[in-house]
């Protein structure tokens, strides 16, 4: 039997394919997603293997923010803190960790040990943390989140921790002469104190970060820094959640 592993997260769905030792990974954005290979019969959703441009018989396990938006007769649905601990379980080898996951709409932090979660925090009421808020100070600042990721040179202070209100500060900042590499800086730097209270609940040497915006070096810097500790990126940052959903 191969293996499916899906996590439908906000912006992007992430698809992991397994078979025996070969594992194949795609991206989708989330909305042509669910318009070109989700299909319906009556009160029935499936997940459209054969859309996807797979055969054969295939275990589908599907995590992430979509899970709460429809139900999928042909797989099975797991949480999400499941799902990235289990992905860092299988990336990193290690058995106890703080793992801190950043997606589009929330932030989480996994306290593991000896293979088993024993707790975990969420910040699912703000977007300040989150991937949608890099996006949108991205489009802000004309500037591509690639280049955001090298910015940490002079920092400037943002007063502001309100997604919507941050981005009225940003346009200020640019409008009054700082170099847009602070104000870049700044977002960066801005996300990591806004992270830091989760990281702060649980105790650990060892801690991983996931999600697409661990691809971040200058804010996964600003964490190591904040905090004290390293913070190291997962291998596959973005498609941990769907590798979680492989079985271990």
């Amino acid at each position: 039997m191969k293996n499916l592993g899906i996590d439908l997260g906000s912006r992007y769905v992430k698809i992991v394919k397994a078979d025996g030792d070969n594992i194949e990974y795609k991206r989708f954005d989330t909305v042509s997603f669910y318009r070109q290979y989700i299909t319906r019969d009556n009160a029935n959703t499936y997940i459209d293997v054969e859309k996807l441009g797979l055969t054969g018989d295939y275990k589908i396990t599907a995590t992430g923010y979509g899970r709460n938006l429809m139900s999928f007769n042909n797989a099975e649905i797991i949480s999400e803190i499941k799902a990235h601990f289990r992905g860092a379980l299988r990336q990193t080898g290690d058995d106890s960790f703080i793992l801190i996951d950043i997606g589009g709409q929330d932030s989480k932090v996994i306290l593991g040990k000896d293979g088993y979660i024993e707790d975990f925090i969420m910040n699912d009421k703000c977007a300040a943390s989150t991937g949608r808020f890099i996006e949108n100070a991205c489009n802000v600042l004309g500037i591509s989140i690639d280049e955001l990721s090298s910015m940490n040179n002079n920092p400037s202070n943002l007063s502001s921790t309100c997604a919507v209100f941050c981005e009225s500060e940003l346009i200020g900042l640019l409008a009054s002469g700082v170099e847009l590499e602070s104000v870049a800086a700044g977002v960066n730097k801005s996300i990591a104190k806004k992270l830091l209270p989760l990281l702060k609940s649980f105790q650990s040497d060892t801690i991983y970060a996931s999600g697409g915006v661990a691809s971040n070096n200058s804010l996964i810097q600003y964490i190591s820094e904040l905090i004290g500790k390293k913070v190291t990126p997962l291998a596959n940052p973005q498609f941990n959640g769907a590798l979680g959903c492989l079985p271990l």
